[in-house]
């Protein structure tokens, strides 16, 4: 046995060397168990990712009309739960584990006004599925249709050649139908389409008067696509016991693309007095110098039944 001498005493080599390791050991020994304590709770708790993409829409095409739709927003809902609101396509961390329910809920830009609070659009179901969290990535391709108790009011997109909407008083110029593919919406499909003269209006209502709940009762919205070289303004006439109004809603900025617009009518609506019908009406008044363009297409009147 190999030994050392120390103030003229002698020891053993291997005891100081134990001693050292076990010293060592007694100190790495807390580190080693908390690095691995460390180390489950990071994996434990690495997001998992929700990769959102955006929504396609299902109609029927006779009794909904178009699926074309511009619904940028999404609400996510986690048991049940609001997660948030996202632009889609989204990715969204997560860092819960388990199976849960996860819903995705269409919002949309109310009166095709940018800085508008994200409306929840409650008439089409959302996508809902169930998950299982376990790390990594989940792509969701998220569909949409109608709910049935969604009630069609009105359905113009001038496929139809007996058209909906008629002249009103004010009106200078004709709202002509076209299917011309090189501004038409859809390949093949009509449009409704306006050259609206220097110093002229554009003026078209319903022919049908609408029967309109209350807000309390129910939202009524109008979708409508248009693309337009001038202000295209949408708004109700209310036929009341003893008057008719005319009521502008919102003013549509002229746009060089096709834009899905979705107007909020519940408010205008609920202001009538009980009895009142309405009908809905769109125009443009051209004051430019020059022959401006109003395209129109995919007009839809809904409430709840």
């Amino acid at each position: 046995m190999v030994k050392i001498m120390i103030a003229n005493k002698s020891y053993p080599l291997f005891l100081p060397l134990m001693r050292m390791r076990l010293k060592n050991l007694k100190l790495a020994l807390p580190l080693l168990i908390l690095t691995g304590f460390y180390a489950c709770r990071q994996k434990a708790s690495e997001p998992m990712y929700l990769l959102i993409e955006p929504f396609r829409v299902s109609t029927n095409q006779v009794t909904q009309g178009t699926s074309l739709q511009t619904i940028s927003e999404a609400i996510l809902y986690i048991d049940e739960k609001p997660a948030g609101v996202y632009h889609l396509p989204a990715k969204v961390a997560l860092t819960m584990t388990g199976v849960h329910n996860i819903k995705v809920a269409p919002a949309i830009i109310e009166n095709a006004i940018a800085s508008n609070p994200r409306f929840a659009y409650t008439f089409m179901n959302p996508y809902d599925t169930t998950i299982n969290m376990s790390g990594g990535s989940i792509m969701l391709n998220p569909r949409l249709d109608y709910r049935t108790s969604t009630k069609f009011e009105l359905i113009e997109d001038f496929e139809n050649p007996v058209l909906l909407f008629q002249k009103t008083s004010y009106n200078n110029d004709t709202l002509l139908r076209d299917s011309n593919d090189i501004n038409g919406l859809e390949p093949g499909g009509h449009y409704g389409f306006s050259p609206v003269q220097n110093g002229h209006t554009l003026e078209y209502a319903t022919k049908n008067e609408y029967d309109l709940p209350s807000a309390s009762i129910s939202s009524t919205f109008l979708e409508i696509h248009y693309k337009t070289e001038l202000p295209l303004v949408i708004g109700i006439y209310s036929l009341e016991p003893q008057v008719i109004n005319k009521v502008p809603v919102v003013v549509l900025n002229p746009k060089d693309t096709w834009t899905k617009a979705y107007i909020n009518l519940s408010t205008d609506v609920s202001e009538r007095p009980p009895g009142t019908r309405f009908k809905i009406f769109f125009g443009s008044l051209n004051t430019s110098g020059s022959t401006k363009n109003v395209f129109i297409d995919n007009i839809k009147l809904i409430h709840f039944e």
